[in-house]
């Protein structure tokens, strides 16, 4: 139950007003139910759909939920992100870059780009005919689980900050244990609703997203960090949103 309540309490915007102990095992567990706090933004971001208004308007709106429903947290990673990637300094210099509060030219453009995109796809996918509302479920879920996935594969590439605390925290072992199972419980449900086409191309689409998000934070930031590890939800998002497009239209 601690673990849950730090999850709502890191993760969403939900007050949990409480002084909460930070060990091993509620660590663990509040990333082992990391990708079921992305499914409850998204159930509550689906209810949108029960709206009749245009695909442009609920697209927005299911972008907007997720936004707010997590604070804002993820899109902050993805903005320092892009400052500290487009920068093209050395890899010191962009860990400076990411620890910098302040948003530059790049992290600017880069947000506008990414929701933008993002909205325009959405409303494309509500568009198509075999469009399933468990999509927007199972999207931010997969989102989270890529992050979990990540932050378990891959070394913290600062030896200070909250990602790093976490890590050290962190039964690794048991928490990637857990997201590999949330990741068949997600593939069953998008195959049991929807078509089992779209479970084998999405779990092809996680695996490739990893490997390639990890050997990139590897080569130009020397690992993870929390940053990077927020701009990997939001780019998967695009990326998965992107792949059911082409699979329905």
């Amino acid at each position: 139950m601690k673990g849950l309540l730090l999850a709502l309490q890191f993760f969403t915007i939900i007050p949990v007003h409480k002084n909460l102990p930070m060990e091993k095992q509620q660590i663990s567990v509040m990333y082992s139910l990391f990708p079921w706090i992305g499914a409850s933004i998204g159930a509550f971001a689906s209810i949108s759909l029960y709206f009749e208004w245009s695909t442009l308007m609920t697209g927005f709106t299911v972008v907007f939920l997720g936004i707010l429903l997590s604070g804002g947290l993820h899109m902050d990673g993805f903005i320092d992100t892009s400052d500290a990637f487009f920068s093209y300094k050395d890899r010191l210099k962009r860990l400076e870059i990411l620890d910098d509060p302040r948003v530059g030219a790049f992290g600017v453009m880069a947000v506008v780009l990414l929701v933008i995109g993002k909205v325009i796809i959405v409303s494309e996918v509500l568009a198509a005919e075999s469009f399933h509302g468990i999509f927007i479920l199972l999207i931010p879920f997969f989102s989270r689980a890529i992050l979990t996935m990540l932050f378990g594969l891959t070394r913290s590439a600062k030896e200070s900050g909250l990602a790093h605390f976490f890590k050290q925290k962190m039964n690794v072992n048991v928490v990637l244990l857990t997201t590999l199972c949330n990741f068949f419980i997600g593939l069953f449900l998008i195959g049991w609703f929807t078509d089992w086409l779209i479970a084998i191309t999405f779990a092809t689409v996680l695996i490739v997203f990893i490997c390639l998000f990890r050997r990139w934070a590897w080569k130009n930031f020397g690992g993870i960090t929390g940053d990077l590890l927020g701009a990997s939800v939001e780019v998967s998002e695009v990326v998965l949103w992107m792949t059911l497009l082409l699979l329905l239209s």
